[in-house]
């Protein structure tokens, strides 16, 4: 566990794709710490099932950083303006030797108050869900294992 780097996205390996997820955790008003969670709209294997910010790294961003916040704002609203901590977790590895791609994962507490805006083009709705009510919902398992470990680090102390 460790805070983004500055990596710059020029300097990643070519041969595969590169994205990112955030899992946002925030404590709400009646005092439960909860993840947000998106429902997507899109995709054909997709279509109804939750999960975090997750979106491709670009040419155009400049290191990991500036990548993880531009996703996180164009499928959420969310600027990260307030007080917030960021701890990147176990990246995630799939495809073929062909096209490999490699998720970076990050986990973030936030406390402000900053309202949710999320594309309707792109989720039906959007959940600040507490950790009870994961096993629930349809979340990709390699999502649900980056979600317990925003959880755990809250139990740890972190954040």
């Amino acid at each position: 566990m460790a805070a983004p780097d500055h990596t710059r996205i020029s300097d990643l390996p070519r041969d595969q794709q590169w994205r990112i997820g955030a899992a946002i955790f925030r404590y709400q008003q009646n005092g439960r710490y909860t993840v947000l969670l998106l429902k997507r709209a899109t995709g054909s294997y997709t279509t109804g099932w939750w999960n975090t910010p997750t979106g491709p790294v670009r040419d155009t961003d400049e290191i990991i950083d500036s990548a993880m916040r531009r996703i996180i704002f164009e499928q959420t609203g969310l600027g990260l303006q307030g007080c917030y901590n960021i701890y990147q977790v176990e990246p995630l590895s799939w495809g073929s030797e062909d096209q490999p791609m490699t998720k970076l994962n990050f986990v973030i507490h936030e406390e402000s108050t900053e309202i949710v805006v999320i594309p309707r083009s792109e989720f039906f709705e959007y959940r600040w869900v507490e950790e009870e009510c994961i096993d629930d919902l349809r979340i990709p398992v390699a999502m649900q294992d980056v979600i317990r470990a925003g959880f755990e680090l809250r139990r740890q102390g972190y954040v």
